[in-house]
């Protein structure tokens, strides 16, 4: 072939990629493209595009029709490379007070800090312009190739006292190629694949629920935006979907919340989870190449349903609306399935600046007069429970209000096995929040003593409990070690922000969303970004 054809070749490809691009369903006018990864896959998978679409491989182009079965095969060239920080604070980056506060205070420790700013601007078109800025600072105590070393720092500081997690520093993406092949042909083979469809994308055997009771794999459809497929972060292959994020929103409110919700609670969680994603935009993924992924991590998003395309149309008056702080910083306003009657403080679930807009309120219309720090007390609330909006058995989630778990001596093993103290003689030190959930933990073993810090890893520990509000009768052999042991306990998640139990419950007695938001965020400011 001669330069000029080549050149010809290469400069036609390019002016078909650009309409490629160009022509793509994203983000409609008013809306905001996001880039959303909708599916991990590990060595291949199969798709078709029911309509027809266009695909790109490293400069080879071609199209699919209806009637086509396609399959991609991947091979992993090379491995992703992490490093492992140990964090012990996060703060916005012109927290310079804190900061310095944390600085000093570690430093006396003989444990001086190194700053990591995490995330990047979000640019205009212009590439100039900057959109949002969501980056955060946070302070790390040590750095380590390997998670298991970093998990040994995080438990010395619990013994200690102090709060801790791992941050995953993605050094480089893992390396590989993707071929296509339509009714069993090779096409192309190359570093990613971009893939237009006219309509929809059928993706096959989508995994869900990863590390969950829940866990399973479905086939999913998808009617906007355009597809990149390439390897990630975690040894596979990423299918991120560009598209609008008023197209993604409703899949997501149906996956969160009942599609049969009342209207003030659908629309109520449609602009908390449109914070979520826009606090998050540049932070959470962003060494990944994108926003937010569709599974527990983020948010539940599994694409298109009927029920979306209803909740869609409930929606749309929110559309743009997010809810700010009084400073006009963008609110990550979190929620949980069902708060138990009382939602929790931000700094006490994650290790972060206490933010009075989620310093956790009563959903209840006349508080009682408890602290459920107390021992006495949320044991009261816990077995003998206020009526409360979240305990409510005509919506869903009322059923998550109170539960209750019996550990059999082999489950209770597992919990020894997981502390490496030995047989348990005593479970001590506990530390309440403002819901009644336990932030730290103490198990005195035969062997020495385990701290766990912060409600998920006391969850994880305990076997996958709902909430960490919980109270326990324990049962002891002859030899008075802990054998078993029943639990009672409140609510399901976290607790912080917004209880979803209890946003349904008020839309049954007429709350618009508005009002919602406000009762679940006090001193929030509702803002239309678009």
């Amino acid at each position: 072939m001669s330069l000029f054809s080549l050149n010809i070749r290469r400069c036609t490809a390019l002016i078909i990629l650009v309409a490629f691009v160009l022509t793509a369903m994203s983000a409609s006018a008013g809306d905001r493209e996001i880039k959303i990864k909708i599916a991990e896959y590990p060595a291949s998978f199969d798709f078709n595009c029911p309509q027809g679409a266009a695909w790109e491989i490293n400069g080879t182009m071609g199209k699919i029709t209806a009637a086509d079965q396609c399959q991609i095969v991947g091979a992993l060239s090379a491995r992703a490379v992490k490093r492992y920080h140990v964090m012990v604070v996060s703060a916005s980056l012109d927290d310079n007070e804190l900061i310095a506060a944390e600085q000093l205070k570690w430093q006396a420790m003989g444990m001086p800090l190194t700053i990591m700013v995490i995330g990047k601007e979000v640019y205009a078109d212009d590439s100039k312009t900057v959109l949002i800025d969501n980056r955060r600072a946070d302070a790390a105590v040590g750095v380590f190739p390997d998670k298991a070393s970093a998990q040994a720092l995080v438990d010395k500081l619990a013994a200690q006292g102090q709060s801790s997690w791992i941050y995953e520093e993605i050094v480089s993406l893992a390396k590989g190629s993707v071929t296509l092949k339509i009714n069993g042909q090779t096409m192309a083979s190359g570093p990613d694949m971009l893939l237009q469809p006219q309509q929809s994308v059928h993706l096959k055997k989508v995994e869900y629920g990863k590390g969950y009771s829940w866990h399973g794999y479905a086939d999913r459809n998808y009617t906007a935006g355009r597809l990149h497929v390439r390897w990630g972060a975690f040894d596979a292959m990423d299918c991120v979907l560009s598209a609008g994020l008023e197209y993604v929103l409703p899949g997501v409110v149906t996956s969160e919340i009942s599609a049969k919700a009342e209207i003030g609670a659908l629309q109520a969680q449609a602009v908390a989870a449109r914070g979520e994603i826009m606090s998050n935009l540049g932070v959470r993924h962003a060494q990944e190449g994108f926003d937010t992924c569709s599974e527990q991590h983020c948010q539940v998003f599994y694409g298109d349903s009927v029920y979306a395309t209803e909740v869609g149309r409930k929606i749309v008056p929110t559309q743009g609306y997010v809810l700010t702080e009084p400073t006009g910083k963008m609110l990550s306003a979190v929620y949980s399935a069902n708060c138990g009657g009382h939602s929790e403080a931000n700094h006490l679930v994650w290790t972060t600046k206490p933010n009075p807009i989620l310093g956790g309120v009563w959903d209840h219309q006349n508080p009682p007069a408890l602290d459920l720090s107390e021992e006495k007390q949320v044991t009261d609330f816990i077995k003998n429970p206020p009526k409360c909006n979240c305990n409510n058995p005509a919506v869903e989630g009322g059923n998550r209000f109170r539960w209750n778990k019996s550990m059999t001596t082999n489950e209770w093993k597992a919990v020894e096995n997981q502390l490496a103290v030995g047989r348990i003689k005593s479970v001590t030190d506990i530390a309440r929040g403002f819901s009644g959930r336990i932030y730290r933990i103490t198990f005195v073993g035969e062997r020495g003593n385990k701290t766990v810090m912060k409600e998920l890893n006391i969850r994880r520990l305990l076997g996958g409990f709902a909430s960490a509000c919980f109270v326990a009768d324990y049962k002891r052999d002859v030899a008075g070690f802990i054998a078993s042991a029943d639990f009672y306990g409140a609510g399901f998640g976290h607790g912080v922000g917004m209880c979803q139990t209890g946003a349904q419950s008020l839309a049954k007695q007429g709350w618009a969303f508005s009002r919602i938001l406000a009762h679940y965020f006090p001193g929030s400011i509702l803002k239309k970004m678009y």
